[in-house]
C-alpha cells in the first residue's frame, strides 16, 4: 500500500486515516486491539510520513484507532487527542444482533437509518468543520463513508471500501469541507 501517496500540502489539510486491522471483527468485540498485522501496518504508515511535518493528532476513543495513531503520535512528540466525534457508528450491544444490523446499515440510504445513527452522522460533521487545518484523524470505515457521502450528496451511508491506514484527505477553505482525494479502497474485514 502506498501510504504516502495523500501527503501533497499536509499543514492545509485534514487527513481521516483508517484504523489499521484490527485482532478482532467488531461483531466479535466492542474495543478489540490491532492484529499482530495491524500493529506492522501501523508502523510502516507512521515510517511513510516520518518526514511530514508534525501536524495536530486526534483519534476516536476505540482502541485500535488510539494504537494505529500512536507510532506517529509518538514520531512527531505530539498528543493524541481523543475526540468522541470519530467513534465509529453507534450500534447494538447485542453482539448476536450486530450482523443484521450491519449487513443493513451497508446497504440502507440515510432516510431508512435510525435517530442514533444521524445523531452521530450531524455531531461527526461538526466536530470535522471545527478541525483545524493540518490534522490527522484516525477514525473508522463508517465515518469515513458518513463524510464522503455528505460531501459528494449520495444518498447511502456506504459508498466507499477504506483500506486499513488510508488516508482520505480534505480541504477546508472558508467554513467549507472539500474532498480532495479518496484514500485506497480494498475489500477488508467488515462483515467477513
Amino acid at each position: 500500500m502506498d501510504y504516502t501517496a495523500a501527503i501533497v500540502n499536509p499543514p492545509r489539510q485534514i487527513h481521516l486515516i483508517r484504523h489499521a486491522e484490527a485482532a478482532q471483527r467488531w461483531t466479535e468485540a466492542s474495543d478489540p486491539a490491532l492484529s499482530d498485522a495491524g500493529a506492522a501496518q501501523a508502523r510502516v504508515l507512521a515510517d511513510a510520513w516520518r518526514e511530514v511535518p508534525p501536524l495536530a493528532v486526534r483519534s476516536s476513543p476505540l482502541r485500535r484507532a488510539r494504537e494505529t495513531a500512536a507510532p506517529l503520535a509518538a514520531h512527531w512528540q505530539r498528543e493524541i487527542v481523543v475526540d468522541e466525534a470519530f467513534r465509529e457508528v453507534p450500534g447494538p450491544a447485542d453482539f448476536a444482533a450486530r450482523p443484521a444490523w450491519l449487513e443493513h446499515l451497508m446497504v440502507a440510504h440515510w432516510r431508512e437509518l435510525d435517530g442514533a445513527v444521524i445523531t452521530w452522522r450531524d455531531r461527526l460533521w461538526q466536530a470535522l468543520q471545527a478541525l483545524p487545518e493540518g490534522t490527522v484523524v484516525f477514525t473508522h470505515f463508517m465515518v469515513i463513508n458518513a463524510v464522503i457521502s455528505l460531501l459528494e450528496g449520495h444518498e447511502r451511508l456506504v459508498v466507499f471500501e477504506p483500506d486499513y491506514c488510508s488516508a482520505t484527505v480534505l480541504a477546508s477553505e472558508a467554513g467549507a469541507i472539500r474532498l480532495i482525494t479518496k484514500g485506497e479502497s480494498r475489500v477488508t474485514r467488515v462483515l467477513l
